[in-house]
C-alpha cells in the first residue's frame, strides 16, 4: 500500500512541476528545435550537449550520458536520496505527501527540516506580545504586514533557549541543532544563537531553508549576526531572495543586486521582483555562476558611498569576468536603496538611476576621475583602473576604448599597449608550451624586421583601413578572434577606434613603419583576390580566417587525441569541427 501511495505522490508532483523550471534552477536553457539545450551541470563543457525535453519531461546529456526526470536531476545535483528529493519537490509543488504514516519520533539527519521547524517558530514569535519592539520597528520601516508574511520574517526571543526548547520538543538532537547553526555551546549547555533579533530566513536557489540573518532592533550589540558557515550554508554560494527572484530575472533579462536584506525587501515591495542581495560585499565566482543561469545582465545597487570602494569594484569585476554585463546604479549621496524608496518621490528617483546605470568599466572610470585629475594621485588612479581591466578579455573592453583612452590621455592603440604592459608586470607570461592550445602568437618587435605575417590577417587590416563601411558595421568582438598575431590584433583595434588619417600621421611621427607596411602588403593580397571569380574580398578573407582558426583548433585537438589526453568534450568538439570543415568548404561561414 505504501508503494502505491508513493507512486501517487510522484505522479501528483510531476503533474504540478515542469522540468524546465526544475532544471532551469541549475542550467541556463535555450530553445533548440522541439527541446532546450544548455551546458551540462554534471561535467565541464564549452559547447552545450545537455538536452531537456519539455514534451517528454526528461533530460539527457550526450557528453556524459547522464539522464532522467526531475527526481533524478534533483538527486544528482543536490546529493539527495530519493525520499529527500521527494520531500523537497513535494514542498515546491505544494503537494502533501501521503506515504508517511504517523509522526516520526525525531528528525535527525535532515537539517533542512530542522531549519523549517526553527523558521516556523521564529515566525510564530513575531506575533507574540514580547515581540512588540520588532513589530514597531517594521512599522517604522514601512514594511506592510502582508510583506512580513510573504518574506517569512520572524523574531527571536530574548530568552537564552526558547528555540532550543522548541527543537527538543520536535525531537531534534543536540548535534543536529549545532550542525544547523541554530544553537551554540556554552559552559551551561546549549543556548540560542539568535536572541532578541528580527529574523530574515535565507533560502537557496531551490527554496530550501539554509540559514538565518538576525538584525538587532533595540539595545546594543552587533547590527547583524548570521548563521555560521557549515553543512548547509555557504554565503559565497548563495544570494538572498534568489529563490523568489529567479523567474522575474528570466522575464526581465536582468538581476538587481543590492547589499542588505532590507534593501532587497524594499525593492520587491516596490515591484522590482528581480532583486537579490549579496550575503557580504565580496562578490564571488559562485554567485556569478548563479546569476548567469538566469540572465546575462546584472545591475548592482550598493550604498552610494560604497560603489567607489576598490574592494567592491573588484567584486563587480568578478561578475563581469564570468560573462555578466555588469551595470552600476548610482544613488544620491547618503542614500541606500531602502532609504531612497522610502522617501517621497523615491520610486521615480530610483527608476531614473536605474535607467542611467553605467557599465562597470565606465563606473570605475567615473570613480577614479578625481585621482586622474590630480598629478599626485594619477598613478594610483591608473593602476586602480588597469587592475580591474586586466581581468577582462579585450572584447569586453573594446566598446569603451575611446572614453578610457581619452580620460587617460592616450591614443587608443597606446592605451592597449599600456594595458598589456600592466598585465605583463602583474602576471609575467610563462614559457610557451610546445603542446599547448592554439592561441595568440606572441607580439614581435615593433619593427617586425624579417618576420613573415599571415597575408590573410594583413588583408583584413587593409580592407578595414580603406573601407569605412567595414569599420562601422563590424564590432571588435567579432573581428578580433579572427586574428592570431598579437601585434596585428593591436593594429586592427587601432584602425577600428581611430581614423586612418590621424593614425597615419602619428605612426609617421613615432617612426612606426610596420603598420603601414603591413597594410600595403595586405592591399596587394586583396587586389589579387579581386581578379578571381570571387568578387567579395571581405567575405573571402573573413571566411578564410574563420576556417584557418578552425583548422588550428582541429590540429590541436588531433594532437590531444593522438596523445590520449583528450576529454570527452574535446573528442566531441573534434568530430563537430571536422564535420563542419568538411561540409563547409563552399559555405561562407562556420
Amino acid at each position: 500500500m505504501k508503494g502505491v501511495q508513493q507512486n501517487d505522490d510522484v505522479k501528483r508532483i510531476k503533474d504540478r512541476l515542469d522540468i524546465l523550471d526544475v532544471v532551469g534552477d541549475r542550467v541556463r536553457l535555450h530553445r533548440a528545435g522541439r527541446g532546450h539545450t544548455g551546458l551540462c551541470p554534471f561535467h565541464d563543457e564549452r559547447t552545450p550537449s545537455f538536452h531537456v525535453s519539455q514534451e517528454r519531461q526528461n533530460y539527457h546529456c550526450f557528453g556524459c550520458g547522464r539522464g532522467g526526470d526531475i527526481f533524478t536531476f534533483v538527486m544528482e545535483t543536490e546529493g539527495l536520496t530519493f525520499p529527500q528529493a521527494l520531500e523537497l519537490l513535494a514542498e515546491r509543488a505544494g503537494v502533501e505527501l501521503t506515504h508517511f504514516e504517523g509522526k516520526r519520533a525525531h528528525v535527525s539527519g535532515n537539517l533542512h527540516e530542522v531549519m523549517e521547524i526553527a523558521g516556523k517558530s521564529f515566525r510564530a514569535l513575531l506575533s507574540a506580545p514580547e515581540s512588540e519592539v520588532a513589530r514597531a520597528y517594521l512599522a517604522r520601516r514601512n514594511v506592510p504586514s502582508e510583506m512580513t508574511s510573504r518574506f517569512e520574517l520572524g523574531w527571536s526571543s530574548n530568552s537564552w533557549d526558547t528555540v532550543w526548547r522548541i527543537l527538543q520538543k520536535e525531537g531534534v538532537s543536540a548535534q543536529d541543532a549545532l550542525d544547523a547553526g541554530l544553537v551554540a555551546e556554552g559552559r551551561s549547555g546549549l543556548y540560542d544563537r539568535f536572541r532578541g533579533r528580527l529574523i530574515f530566513p535565507i533560502r537557496d536557489v531551490a527554496g530550501r531553508l539554509i540559514a538565518f540573518g538576525g538584525r538587532i532592533v533595540d539595545g546594543e550589540g552587533a547590527k547583524y549576526i548570521n548563521s555560521p558557515e557549515g553543512a548547509l550554508y555557504s554565503k559565497r554560494r548563495n544570494l538572498y531572495l534568489l529563490h523568489m527572484a529567479k523567474n522575474a530575472i528570466r522575464e526581465k533579462g536582468r538581476a538587481i543586486l543590492v547589499e542588505g536584506y532590507m534593501d532587497a525587501l524594499r525593492l520587491h515591495i516596490h515591484g522590482y521582483a528581480e532583486t537579490v542581495a549579496s550575503l557580504g560585499t565580496a562578490l564571488t565566482e559562485e554567485q556569478a555562476k548563479l546569476l548567469k543561469r538566469f540572465s546575462d545582465r546584472c545591475c548592482i545597487c550598493y550604498d552610494s558611498d560604497a560603489a567607489g570602494q576598490e574592494a567592491t569594484l573588484r567584486g563587480m569585476y568578478t561578475l563581469q569576468n564570468f560573462g555578466l554585463d555588469v551595470f552600476v546604479i548610482s544613488l544620491p549621496v547618503g542614500k541606500d536603496p531602502d532609504e531612497l524608496l522610502n522617501s517621497e518621490g523615491g520610486k521615480e528617483l530610483f527608476e531614473t538611476a536605474l535607467g542611467e546605470a553605467r557599465p562597470l568599466i565606465l563606473q570605475h572610470l567615473h570613480a577614479v576621475r578625481p585621482l586622474l585629475d590630480d598629478a599626485a594621485t594619477r598613478r594610483r588612479g591608473v593602476d586602480s583602473l588597469f587592475e580591474g581591466l586586466a581581468q577582462l578579455q579585450p572584447t569586453m573592453i573594446a566598446p569603451y576604448v575611446s572614453e578610457l583612452a581619452g580620460a587617460l590621455g592616450f591614443y587608443p592603440d597606446q592605451f592597449w599597449r599600456e594595458l598589456e604592459q600592466y598585465r605583463r608586470r602583474k602576471n609575467p607570461a610563462p614559457n610557451p608550451d610546445a603542446n599547448g592550445a592554439p592561441g595568440e602568437r606572441p607580439s614581435a618587435g615593433r619593427k617586425s624586421a624579417g618576420v613573415k605575417h599571415d597575408p590573410l590577417e594583413a588583408g583584413l587590416c587593409a580592407l578595414l583601413w580603406r573601407n569605412e563601411e567595414y569599420r562601422c558595421d563590424c564590432r571588435p568582438e567579432e573581428i578580433l578572434p579572427l586574428i592570431a598575431d598579437a601585434q596585428i590584433k593591436e593594429i586592427v583595434l587601432a584602425i577600428m577606434t581611430e581614423s586612418p588619417e590621424s593614425l597615419e600621421a602619428r605612426w609617421h611621427s613615432m617612426g612606426e613603419t610596420f603598420p603601414l607596411a603591413l597594410i600595403a602588403r595586405g592591399g596587394a593580397f586583396c587586389e589579387e583576390l579581386e581578379f578571381t571569380r570571387d568578387a567579395d574580398p571581405w567575405g573571402s578573407v573573413c571566411d578564410a580566417l574563420k576556417r584557418k582558426r578552425a583548422m588550428e583548433q582541429l590540429s590541436y585537438l588531433d594532437g590531444r587525441l593522438k596523445r590520449h589526453e583528450a576529454t570527452p568534450e574535446e573528442m566531441e568538439e573534434f568530430q563537430r569541427l571536422a564535420a563542419r570543415l568538411k561540409a563547409g568548404r563552399k559555405a561562407s561561414t562556420f
